[in-house]
């Protein structure tokens, strides 16, 4: 009898260690789901004034898309908003939101590692290395200086985009942001299809109660919309991160609305956020 239960011990330990193993290797491909771009979707490049913003990091050649103010294409716009889009999605995907928004405004679309037209893969601080090196450029581009970028610009981000869009806000120092579909740290995601302590495995620590505590004491404003029907990231994530920054974070739970449909749906209240948040600059 001991025999067998020192045998069936070593069985399970042999194979939760695949387990783990096996998690640790593909976290990647569990977390990010990048793609390409397809010469339909970049056809929004024609426009006036648009164009490649482009970096060079650890990960290779970076590329976001630059489509300045419809008002006055030629001019840097009132405000520059950078655009983060979610796991599976690309940037540019978010662009056609834009159209009715303020044509003040100018729109600089960012991808990760991996994504689009961008090389190498992707993690938290590849992606922070890849915003700082885009943001450098699009700086030059605009003629502005740190101060009036910081002044001048803010993030949307959808899903892991706010994750990205927080990592910009708190390295970038800026101060305002519309997020919808945030998750509180990637650990709790990986805790809701893992359990625990499987999800302390986890190497992609997206942390955006860190990053919230670290903007909050600088006068950052964030509106968060999140659908009440997110199968995907829950609506009580947005609940809490807003219950736990009252002063910095406001609320809005959309009704009758899922995950991927969040950000179509509140295009509108988007709309006259990015407007408020934008007067409200110095």
């Amino acid at each position: 009898m001991k025999k067998i239960a020192l045998l069936l011990l070593r069985c399970l330990m042999w194979a939760t260690l695949s387990v783990v193993m096996f998690l640790v290797s593909c976290q990647s491909k569990l977390i990010y789901y990048s793609k390409p771009y397809g010469h339909a979707e970049l056809e929004g490049l024609s426009k006036p004034g648009a164009k490649r913003i482009e970096a060079t990091t650890s990960q290779g050649r970076q590329v976001a898309f630059y489509l300045p103010s419809r008002k006055a294409p030629s001019q840097p716009p009132e405000f520059l908003w950078l655009v983060f889009g979610g796991n599976g999605s690309l940037a540019l995907d978010y662009s056609p939101e834009t159209a009715g928004w303020d044509s003040r405004f100018g729109y600089l679309f960012v991808d990760y590692p991996g994504y689009g037209l961008c090389e190498g893969s992707p993690n938290p601080a590849r992606i922070e290395e890849s915003i700082v090196a885009l943001t450098e450029k699009m700086k030059s581009e605009l003629h502005w200086d740190d101060a009036e970028f910081r002044m001048r610009s803010g993030v949307i981000g959808h899903s892991l985009g706010c994750a990205a869009g927080l990592i910009a806000m708190d390295r970038l120092q800026l101060q305002r942001a519309v997020l919808c579909a945030p998750f509180t740290t990637m650990t709790d995601m990986a805790k809701r299809v893992l359990g625990w302590p499987l999800c302390y495995i986890n190497r992609h620590r997206f942390d955006n109660i860190a990053r919230l505590t670290a903007i909050a004491p600088r006068g950052a404003q964030v509106r968060i919309y999140h659908g009440q029907d997110d199968n995907a990231i829950p609506v009580a994530m947005g609940r809490k991160l807003a219950a736990m920054f009252p002063q910095t974070v406001h609320f809005t739970e959309v009704p009758e609305c899922g995950h991927n449909d969040v950000v179509p749906a509140v295009s509108p209240e988007i709309g006259r956020d990015l407007r408020g948040l934008a007067d409200t600059a110095p």
